[in-house]
């Protein structure tokens, strides 16, 4: 049985798109043997969250009846008991249909009736569970037989042919049960197999091309075992970590990379608009605030390309325009592009233009001096200044707030001899130009003014001034 904390359940209904459901609604019935007298919820999986599809009170004889005028929508449901464990049930096209089990060892007792597909389902976790016993018995051996050959062959022989054993049930499921989303669920669960690739005879590295070659199957084939037309795949535990595990893992961190494999996944589905707003929506909110460097490009190219083009539904005028907004101010300062040109008075009341800063390198650092992460990362950055300055680093930074006593008495006790500069009614508008909602903020800038880096740790910074200085 598996437990479930109450903060994780909201009562919320969340529908995907506005197709009505059928009238034929659905009646499932629950037997339970040990309880009476008391709540019983049906909740269902979406993403890494659970919700709330209805509740049914349990009658003096154990039993709960939950019932509505229209289909639910497919996918795992799951039934949680008064002390919030839970066991999982699939809801497919027959949706009438009892079950009986009790709160102690839940599984193990549930048996259902007028659901063959959720018998099968019942059967598998029983299965899998004795397997998963099984597996973990012999990887402790293994962990005991260290060092011992004979002993490890024999425990490996063993291990290989209860996946072995495993694989041939997963297909005997998937052939017993055809057409049903429970043999859809196992056949995802399989693991693409890669072909033999043809590799030289002759090649001095067969194994660094094997792997490059596997790389790139696993790329292109990566959901060939998942059925993207089965929307009912969006209410199950383990989609959306398919997913997450596909951009985290699979593919490179690279923006334009996320950006073509993105299309694709989503050109996929859009024959399904359950799961093509369910897929657009969840990348969305992924790169939306993504920790990895460069990643807002493309939060960028899904906004455009599906929200403010309207290819997704029902989205607000009020959410619109704030996509819109968030665009504008992430569009000028994309890796890749050249720096926003912004002129400013320095120190000395002269104008100082960022695009006519001669640098190999130049860091655009926006700080003020009561920061207290700033007072940390300025001695740092200045540190750096005096390292490479004549090899070709320059600094030009961006005093952000107003007080210039405060501004230029800083600069002269910490000896900030780099280009100081400000801005104080923010006329160059910089703080939209460089997306400025606090501090401190570092840009790296290449030769050409190109940004290829932002909104980095100072610990990282020298590792790319090195790079680009090619020392």
């Amino acid at each position: 049985m598996k437990s479930i904390f109450l903060t994780l359940i909201t009562i919320v209904g969340i529908t995907l798109s506005s197709c009505a459901q059928n009238n034929q609604g659905y009646r499932i019935e629950v037997n339970l043997t040990d309880l009476k007298d008391t709540t019983l919820l049906l909740g269902y999986h979406f993403g890494e969250k659970k919700f709330i599809a209805d509740t049914a009170q349990i009658d003096s004889k154990g039993k709960a009846v939950f019932t509505g005028d229209s289909l639910l929508h497919g996918g795992m449901y799951i039934v949680i008991l008064p002390q919030r464990s839970y066991f999982d049930i699939l809801v497919g096209d027959d949706q009438n249909f009892s079950l009986t089990t009790s709160t102690e060892n839940s599984l193990q007792n549930l048996n259902f009736k007028g659901s063959v597909e959720n018998t099968a389902f019942a059967d598998y976790q029983r299965y899998m569970n004795k397997k998963q016993e099984q597996m973990n018995e012999l990887r402790n051996q293994m962990q005991q037989s260290q060092g011992d050959e004979n002993k490890e062959k024999e425990i490996t022989e063993k291990i290989n042919a209860l996946d072995k054993e495993v694989k041939a049930y997963w297909d005997k499921l998937i052939d017993e049960n055809p057409n049903t989303f429970f043999a859809n669920i196992i056949k995802s669960l399989k693991p693409i197999e890669f072909p033999e690739f043809d590799i030289p005879e002759d090649a001095s590295n067969a194994d660094s091309l094997r792997w490059i070659m596997s790389y790139q199957y696993n790329q292109n084939h990566f959901f060939d075992n998942v059925d993207l037309t089965d929307s009912r795949f969006i209410r199950t535990p383990f989609f959306q970590s398919r997913i997450d595990t596909y951009f985290d893992k699979i593919l490179a961190p690279i923006p334009d990379t996320i950006i073509t494999y993105s299309d694709k996944l989503i050109e996929q589905v859009k024959g399904n608009e359950d799961m093509f707003q369910y897929i657009v929506s969840h990348l969305f909110s992924k790169y939306q605030n993504s920790a990895i460097m460069g990643m807002d490009a493309v939060f960028v190219h899904l906004a455009e390309k599906y929200y403010l083009s309207g290819e997704m539904k029902g989205i607000s005028d009020d959410l619109k325009k704030r996509i819109t907004d968030r665009v504008a101010d992430l569009k000028p300062n994309l890796l890749g592009q050249v720096a926003p040109n912004v002129s400013m008075r320095d120190s000395n009341n002269k104008l100082q233009e960022l695009h006519a800063v001669n640098a190999k390198v130049t860091i655009v650092y926006f700080w003020e001096p009561g920061c207290s992460h700033c007072k940390k990362v300025t001695p740092m950055l200045r540190d750096l200044y005096k390292k490479y300055n004549d090899k070709g680093m320059s600094v030009f930074a961006v005093y952000t707030q107003g007080e210039q006593e405060k501004w230029l008495e800083y600069i002269k006790d910490n000896e900030l001899t780099w280009i100081n500069v400000w801005d104080p009614y923010r006329s160059t508008n910089y703080h939209k130009l460089y997306d400025i909602y606090s501090t401190p903020i570092l840009y790296i800038l290449d030769k050409d003014k190109k940004i290829i880096a932002k909104r980095i740790g100072i610990e990282s910074l020298e590792r790319f001034i090195e790079q680009e200085l090619g020392l």
